[in-house]
């Protein structure tokens, strides 16, 4: 049970900061602000221009967080679901940085990497 919540926290954290690039993406006007080529595929799709389009994603997405998070908290003690949710701001240096073009220099993947070993702690 305690892997299966562990796995969860993973993808909720996934989906979590899959949701944060989406509302970047809707926020700044849509896909001009995603790098080649994603920019190309999205400007291709019409539905994919439109930055309504990618804040309502981010919300989609928002919502199957809670679902998978209600799940995480009925599988974990929330004294170690919670301090794992930090794997959101990893998620989000790496899909900020491959699909926006982010600069994330070496001090912020110290601080990832000091994320990631906590969670690998709380998780033992």
């Amino acid at each position: 049970m305690k892997i299966t919540g562990i796995l969860l926290v993973l993808i909720a954290m996934a989906v979590e900061s899959l949701a944060q690039v989406c509302l970047k993406i809707g926020a700044s006007g849509g896909p001009a602000l995603l790098v080649e080529p994603y920019r190309a595929f999205a400007e291709r799709t019409a539905m994919l221009k439109q930055s309504v389009v990618w804040k309502g994603l981010g919300v989609v997405f928002y919502g199957l967080e809670i679902f998978l998070w209600t799940s995480v908290l009925h599988l974990l003690d929330v004294s170690v679901a919670f301090p794992m949710g930090s794997l959101c701001f990893v998620g989000v240096a790496l899909l900020s940085s491959i699909f926006l073009g982010e600069a994330v220099g070496r001090v912020r993947w110290l601080g990832v990497l000091s994320i990631l070993a906590g969670t690998a702690l709380l998780a033992v």
